[in-house]
């Protein structure tokens, strides 16, 4: 406090948003200017594409691995995670996956150096660049939408028949693996990614079907794999 009992003054609220402003607009200039010699590679919307789909081939595994677990019979002895927060991430995986999806297609339709074109996207095998590889990337994006609309309608539409289509999802996230392998062009440089991510989910999937086999009964009180929640439907995979 100052002589005289005055309170200091307090900064005008205008003064605070002046310097913000300036301050994003120096951080813009700089990012413009180490960023923009890049736009004008040719190779800039290939790099842009290819990086998009391998955080969505990496989102994709780890919405996989979330949903697995969260239907796994070693989840009780492990309670990591509360079912509700498994279900919160396991939803918030599957937003994610679908901006970065669609900016993966996105980009590589509009790219014509990439060689696949919007009927590439389209019509599995229409392709000009590895028009397999490109086409399985094609059928688990349609997987991938059967499942994510018939889950978002499953309250009000589909009633419990949701969760036969939602199963298809390792067949989606396998053929998603088998993309990114064979399209990639430095599948070379990534193999080891590759080989641990695909192993992981492996181990997980194959001990979630073959505990619920040799798990026993559930005592009274104790919930079992095949528990559901209210409000969520039933527990995914």
């Amino acid at each position: 406090m100052k002589a005289g009992g005055s309170l200091p003054r307090v900064p005008h609220h205008g003064a605070s948003a002046v310097v913000a402003a300036l301050g994003g607009a120096v951080t813009a200039a700089l990012l413009i200017t180490l960023v923009e010699p890049a736009l004008h590679d040719r190779m800039m919307p290939w790099i842009l594409g290819r990086g998009l789909g391998l955080a969505a081939y990496l989102d994709i595994v780890a919405l996989a691995l979330v949903g697995t677990w969260f239907r796994h019979p070693w989840r009780w002895r492990r309670p990591v995670l509360h079912p509700a927060v498994l279900l919160r991430l396991h939803v918030a995986l599957a937003v994610a996956a679908c901006i970065l999806v669609a900016g993966h297609v996105i980009v590589f339709a509009l790219d014509t150096f990439a060689g696949v074109g919007w009927l590439g996207v389209i019509a599995p095998g229409k392709a000009t660049y590895r028009p397999f590889a490109v086409g399985l990337g094609s059928v688990s994006l349609y997987l991938g939408a059967a499942m994510g609309i018939t889950a978002a309608l499953a309250g009000r539409f589909f009633g419990r028949h949701w969760l036969a289509v939602h199963r298809l999802a390792l067949l989606a996230v396998a053929l998603a693996w088998l993309h990114s392998v064979l399209a990639g062009s430095d599948t070379g440089v990534l193999r080891p990614m590759y080989v641990v991510t695909g192993g992981v989910l492996l181990v997980v999937v194959a001990t979630r079907f073959g505990a619920s086999r040799l798990e026993p009964p559930s005592s009274p009180g104790q919930p079992s794999a095949a528990t559901s929640y209210p409000g969520h439907g039933d527990a995914y995979l």
